[in-house]
């Protein structure tokens, strides 16, 4: 089952949108790629 990422808005799914991409080429690390997620993503509720 995949979700579709919930941003917290378009400046942030923009942001993430480009981390993504460095990610993807190693510019970044999964470390950095992290913190990314934890501004940029909404919070996800606990089941």
């Amino acid at each position: 089952m995949t979700a579709k990422n919930k941003y917290k808005s378009p400046a942030f799914e923009a942001i993430h949108s480009a981390a993504s991409g460095l990610f993807s080429v190693g510019a970044i690390p999964q470390e950095t790629m992290r913190h990314f997620d934890e501004s940029c993503l909404g919070s996800v509720a606990t089941l």
